[in-house]
């Protein structure tokens, strides 16, 4: 009798156990966010520590699964699922989401900002909450962070030398499905082709495309300069990766998981921001080592080239009346 006793004693512990275990995963938050890059781009790496730093924060309520590299579809299919809810999460670039602002185009369009300094001024200005963070929230879509620096600057990769903009013409350039890339790029000289991100490296290898422009810091995860040779600076935007999710889903969040998350967004985005020169020195000297040949280009006719597109397209109404003056009277 004894035995039965202490078997039901132990088999009621178990049960016990199992019960709050289930509870406990039951009460427990999955998030889902997507992202274009390669997981082991610097990139990646910054959205896998944003996951492991939430679920420290919140001692593993809120758990963030990852998907890379388009895993849940190109850009603009991830942010549209993210505003209907089929995703929660989304990281990505500022130029992606212009429109669902006018304003936001403005930053987009080729040297409409002519210098970081600058750049980094409307960051932490009232502007950038008018243009990207309000407009963003009325689509449905809450900013978490939105000042992970990208690149920290942008190249031009080719298959042929682009050591001065006359080199641009005809150039057959791969752009994302984003029309200030587009109207840019076309003023400048290019044939832009759309292709998606993860295409690129193929398109190269064939011919289909000539150019493609990135983050500097996607260089050496993209592996684009194994069948493009020639690198060059070309600082055309500047541009932050944003982390952005679904507003009803984060609005059902508990305050201090909502809270996690912004924490561990500006934390993992300053990790980002601090490794990318290292990231970058490091993968240029590689890329150099292997016959890559590489050019900072002279801006200065590119700015003037683009200045009468800007006030045309302000004339059009593609971008809102004044605001390239605004832009750059921003202090």
């Amino acid at each position: 009798m004894m035995c039965m006793a202490k078997v039901a004693a132990t088999s009621l512990v178990v049960f016990v156990s199992l019960v709050c275990s289930g509870s406990s995963a039951l009460a427990q938050t999955v998030l889902k966010v997507g992202h274009i890059s390669p997981k082991t781009s610097a990139e990646g790496v910054a959205v896998d520590r944003f996951a492991a730093l939430v679920r420290e924060k919140t001692s593993g309520a809120v758990l963030i699964e990852v998907f890379p590299s388009e895993q849940l579809g190109p850009a603009t299919a991830m942010i549209e699922s993210t505003i209907l809810g089929n995703q929660d999460l989304y990281v990505g670039g500022n130029v992606e989401f212009e429109r669902f602002s006018p304003g936001l185009k403005a930053l987009g369009l080729n040297y409409a900002v002519e210098s970081q300094e600058q750049f980094r001024k409307i960051l932490r200005s009232p502007f950038w909450k008018e243009i990207f963070v309000d407009p963003l929230d009325k689509a449905g879509l809450s900013v978490v962070a939105s000042d992970w620096e990208r690149g920290p600057f942008r190249v031009l990769v080719s298959t042929k030398p682009v050591k001065s903009f006359d080199d641009l013409k005809g150039l057959k350039l791969r752009i994302a499905p984003i029309e200030t890339w587009r109207k840019s790029w076309t003023a400048l000289g290019t044939q832009v082709v759309v292709l998606p991100w993860n295409d690129v490296y193929l398109g190269l290898q064939q011919g289909m495309i000539e150019g493609v422009t990135a983050p500097a810091n996607l260089l050496g995860a993209m592996k684009f300069t194994e069948v493009a040779k020639y690198v060059a600076r070309t600082d055309e935007y500047w541009g932050v990766l944003a982390v952005l999710g679904n507003k009803r889903k984060l609005a059902s969040l508990k305050p201090e998981h909502r809270q996690a998350l912004i924490d561990a967004a500006d934390q993992a985005g300053k990790e980002y921001m601090r490794d990318s020169e290292a990231n970058i020195e490091r993968d240029f000297a590689s890329m150099k080592a292997k016959g890559v040949q590489y050019t900072v280009l002279d801006l200065k006719p590119g700015i003037a080239k683009m200045r009468p597109v800007i006030l045309d397209l302000e004339k059009e109404g593609f971008i809102p009346a004044g605001i390239y003056d605004r832009i750059r009277a921003v202090k």
